[in-house]
């Protein structure tokens, strides 16, 4: 197909609104997500997607502004796909929110707040519902859709780009101005915490040889380079590093947040936002050499070492140099 037809809905959430993306591949009608699980969606989606042709919902990764309206697509006779590691979830369930319950009182949230926690998700307007029949992206997607399917977890688990002839849809991989929040949860396959960071370096090396095609993202506005993109996200990173140094030796990340963010404090799923950034802040901290090594592998290092070694002085005293 020719580049994909962006759809734009508002969300409740604080990302603001998201995109999804139709066209047609291999003779079938295809829908990369499909947006919140709100009327307002609902009513998008039956006056701008022929519901009647549609076959396929492929889901970038398993936050709810993705697929909040899966369940309901799939009610319509739609064979939805979700990732490996979103069908871990489902699976696991009862153990992940269990075990997500735990990570957030080892960083310091109060009872109160992970009871309230515990409410939003037991009723399901943090997670929505999971469409019974789904298919597993990576093991049964068509092949005659012909898309290249990338695993790109470090936003979430789950991230996969789907790569076409000239295009990428990528879900919350790639966005233009803002951080990729790195999102703490379960790893449900190794056990204990999910680790983003190293994750996320490794995805890295994997987008830069994507450069060079459209890149259709979940939010904003569409990303002119990747390379640009990842820039932006260390440098991002690095300013964020450089502002949490003073609270290093800090284990209570609930203090740290309400020195950070004194007044500015969102609601609880903000909260949720900034913990699993500070936690991904301090596993950096404790390995920068790892994030140093993939910028050098994808040809970044040159453009932030400044920046970079400044960060590391400022935790150590000292200049990192990769072995």
């Amino acid at each position: 197909m020719n580049l994909p037809r962006q759809h734009t809905v508002a969300t409740p959430y604080i990302v603001g609104p998201v995109h999804f993306y139709s066209g047609k591949l291999g003779g079938d009608l295809v829908l990369f997500d499909c947006g919140p699980p709100t009327s307002r969606c609902r009513h998008f989606l039956k006056q701008n997607i022929e519901l009647s042709r549609l076959r396929h919902v492929i889901v970038t990764h398993g936050h709810v502004d993705h697929w909040g309206q899966a369940l309901w697509l799939a009610e319509q006779g739609v064979t939805v796909y979700l990732p490996y590691a979103d069908h871990l979830r489902i699976v696991h369930n009862t153990r992940r929110k269990k075990e997500l319950l735990a990570l957030l009182d080892d960083a310091g949230l109060s009872f109160s707040l992970r009871q309230q926690f515990a409410k939003i998700s037991k009723e399901d307007v943090m997670y929505s519902s999971f469409p019974p029949g789904y298919r597993i992206v990576e093991e049964d997607l068509p092949k005659h859709l012909g898309i290249k399917v990338h695993s790109c977890p470090g936003h979430s688990m789950s991230d996969l780009v789907f790569e076409g002839d000239d295009w990428l849809i990528s879900g919350d991989t790639l966005l233009d101005g803002i951080f990729q929040s790195p999102l703490l949860d379960v790893d449900l396959e190794r056990g204990g915490r999910f680790h983003n960071y190293q994750a996320w370096c490794r995805t890295f090396t994997k987008l830069l040889k994507l450069e060079g095609k459209t890149v259709c993202p979940g939010h904003r506005d569409r990303p002119k380079s990747i390379r640009k993109t990842l820039l932006e996200y260390v440098n991002t990173l690095l300013y964020r590093v450089h502002c949490f140094l003073p609270y290093q030796e800090e284990n209570d990340f609930m203090k740290i947040i309400d020195q950070i963010l004194a007044g500015r404090i969102k609601g609880l799923f903000h909260i949720y936002l900034k913990v699993s950034e500070l936690i991904f802040i301090k596993d950096f901290l404790n390995n920068p050499e790892i994030l140093q090594k993939s910028l050098i592998k994808g040809g970044l290092y040159e453009e932030i070492a400044e920046q970079f070694e400044k960060v590391i002085r400022g935790k150590t005293g000292k200049t990192s140099h990769p072995e």
